[in-house]
């Protein structure tokens, strides 16, 4: 089946997307990915079709993920960073799907349901935060994250109303182009699309956050799309090798895509910090590395894969993207989060609850007291390190990405049912279900 996944974010966002359809390619389907250009590599290098979104990935970040991107302020932020680019991003997923027989996508409101709606074709959506009501935690980018239950329970139909509003705002006029009925304010998902309900696939383990019991049965977790073949080539610098076996384990510390900020100042802040808590670190440069002088102690990485590195590492501090989280825990690894924005909070909240790490820092509070002494914490709290062992080894009974195609499959094969065609997912090249 031509199917066409459409992500956008950062590396976050779309490494998942390579791993699952990685799984996808391997059962057959020919495999399409629409993402910023700066995946466009990584997408080919696998096999796979590669559509590009207009953008620019470091600016959206920058904006979405900028001091105090929560609530209100983070959706204001996501219609700035489309505010003049929206004509030719929709042109961009129009033409991305033009020739799918099924859309896969990350979140990104009614956007892409609207476009499999007009194509009549099935759409699944996937999550890597929670984005259905429930009272273990809030609707991403909402503040308070350990406010209660009653809190969790109704940010989600005041955060649906808030992104409906800002659907009127960038997508009435094209659903009217196209004879669409307009887009109506909603205090909940819409998961009815041309007669079928639209299947949810959670890439999230449910021994971080166990799977609400009132979610609908179209609503599935699966565990993380975690990628076990980025070390496979992998080969080391040797003066990281050096490092690593010049002393004690390092503490890993990496940002990732974030570059919001001052983040020169955030380095700053780290390394001064890392000084007085006396650990040893790896620090990644990521996207918002800035030239720094040599530091005792610390050594400056490029691109490590996480799955070789944080087997090596004795804790792991990053801004809790949800790919990075799940790394630094499944290899059995204490965490310390700071988050900038969007979902970050709420997996830092979790690692915190589940006794894997200490309290998070948020990115506007972090001080050098404060992370010199989470620091300390972090590589001299035994239950950390015991909790992190046990519930890493736990997650690695999971095959997160496999589930998640079993499930896309059947959901897939349910559509061609309902349609009345056959239910075949693979057919000679070239050929649709329809004329299988």
């Amino acid at each position: 089946m031509r199917i066409t996944m459409i992500c956008i974010g950062s590396t976050g966002d779309v490494r998942p997307y390579i791993v699952l359809g990685r799984e996808l390619k391997r059962r057959g389907h020919d495999v399409k990915i629409a993402a910023f250009d700066t995946f466009e590599q990584a997408v080919l290098k696998e096999g796979m079709r590669f559509h590009c979104i207009s953008g620019d990935v470091r600016d959206f970040m920058a904006t979405v993920m900028s001091n105090g991107a929560n609530g209100v302020a983070f959706l204001k932020q996501v219609r700035n960073s489309l505010v003049d680019i929206i004509d030719p991003f929709l042109e961009d997923l129009e033409a991305a799907c033009e020739d799918a027989e099924a859309l896969i996508a990350t979140f990104f409101g009614q956007i892409i349901q609207s476009i499999a709606e007009v194509k009549h074709i099935p759409f699944i959506q996937t999550h890597y935060y929670p984005m259905d009501r429930n009272k273990t935690a809030p609707i991403a980018a909402a503040p308070g994250q350990r406010v209660g239950r009653a809190w969790n329970n109704m940010t989600y139909p005041v955060g649906y109303l808030l992104i409906s509003a800002l659907e009127k705002y960038y997508l009435s006029d094209w659903r009217k182009a196209r004879g669409m009925t307009p887009r109506k304010l909603d205090a909940k998902p819409n998961y009815q699309l041309n007669g079928h309900i639209v299947p949810v696939v959670y890439a999230m383990s449910p021994l971080l956050m166990p799977r609400p019991v009132d979610w609908g049965a179209n609503i599935h977790m699966t565990g993380f799309w975690l990628d076990d073949q980025a070390a496979a080539d992998y080969h080391p610098e040797p003066e990281l090798e050096a490092f690593l076996a010049a002393g004690e384990a390092p503490v890993y510390i990496g940002f990732g895509s974030m570059v919001s900020g001052d983040m020169g100042e955030t380095q700053r802040i780290v390394l001064e910090a890392v000084g007085r808590s006396g650990v040893r670190a790896i620090m990644a440069k990521g996207w918002g590395g800035v030239e720094l002088p040599d530091t005792p102690n610390v050594y400056m990485a490029d691109f490590v894969p996480h799955d070789w590195l944080f087997s090596k590492v004795k804790a792991v501090v990053h801004h809790g993207g949800a790919g990075t989280t799940a790394a630094g825990i499944l290899a059995g690894k204490p965490t310390l989060v700071i988050p900038f924005g969007g979902d970050q909070p709420f997996w830092g909240n979790r690692v915190r609850q589940l006794g894997v790490g200490p309290k998070p820092i948020s990115r506007e509070h972090l001080t050098v007291r404060r992370l010199s002494k989470a620091l300390t914490q972090l590589v001299s709290t035994k239950s950390y390190e015991v909790a992190a062992k046990e519930l890493g080894q736990r997650m690695k009974n999971e095959d997160g990405d496999a589930l998640a195609v079993d499930l896309i499959e059947h959901e897939l094969r349910k559509w061609l049912r309902q349609e009345g065609l056959p239910p075949v997912l693979v057919e000679p090249y070239g050929q649709t279900a329809a004329e299988a």
